[in-house]
């Protein structure tokens, strides 16, 4: 096998491992997935699980007061086909909790902020004042932030996109695991994965759809077509440069 041959190979490989989690993972960040994951960081509780698909993210917290009051946070992005109810369990026992809603509508997205107690919502705004409408002001308008941060949040859920995207049918595979498999596994699409936690969000799909595009091109296009390409390109910025003096 020749050189060429072997990277098709890679390509094709490449392709067909990483293209669904990237396709999430682009999808999540264009519509307003960077400001989710900001959000999660944010809550203040004993500890939170997520998950994700193709048209929604969830994350679910469970946040204690001092008092001892039990508070279940439900985050959930929708930015295409709404989930069914079983993203959502029912309370047990059902009549036990009441569940408070708060609904944030962006241009492309949803935001959805679901709050369970067995607190009446008077007690319940008491004894966690504004945390609903900081997370709502945080998702809205995303506070500044380092460079290192926000590289930091765009990852942040990440782990459970691969858990849930890629090995969603191994159940006993703990999100870790899944992120080493996917790791081995995905090894060549790691730099596109890194373009994609570096560009822009408004960036992100048309980043993925290069890619693929690119991709399809170089395994089926023979060598002399990218020789034109290249040839082509380099007339077009020549002639830009001259215009340009």
């Amino acid at each position: 096998m020749t050189k060429r041959t072997w990277r098709q190979v890679v390509v094709i490989y490449t392709l067909l491992v990483c293209m669904l989690l990237f396709l999430a993972y682009s999808r999540f960040r264009a519509h307003g997935g960077d400001a989710f994951s900001a959000v999660v960081r944010s809550l203040q509780g004993e500890g939170g699980r997520g998950w994700s698909t193709l048209s929604y993210s969830v994350w679910e917290e469970t946040i204690a007061s001092s008092e001892g009051e039990y508070t279940r946070m439900n985050l959930l992005l929708v930015y295409g086909e709404m989930p069914s109810e079983s993203a959502y369990p029912p309370p047990d026992p059902p009549d036990f909790y009441h569940r408070y809603r708060t609904t944030v509508e962006q241009s492309s997205s949803v935001l959805y902020v679901d709050v369970e107690t067995h607190l009446a919502e008077l007690d319940f705004d008491l004894l966690h004042h504004g945390l609903v409408e900081r997370i709502v002001d945080q998702f809205k308008t995303p506070p500044r932030v380092s460079l290192v941060e926000a590289l930091r949040t765009r990852v942040e859920l990440l782990p459970y996109v691969v858990h849930n995207i890629i090995l969603s049918f191994w159940d006993f595979v703990s999100t870790r695991d899944a992120c080493t498999i996917a790791a081995i596994l995905g090894g060549p699409g790691l730099p596109i994965l890194a373009v994609l936690v570096l560009v822009p969000s408004w960036l992100a799909l048309p980043t993925f759809w290069l890619w693929v595009v690119l991709s399809v091109l170089y395994v089926l296009l023979p060598p002399r077509a990218w020789g034109w390409m290249r040839a082509a390109v380099v007339r077009g910025w020549k002639k830009i440069a001259k215009h340009r003096q």
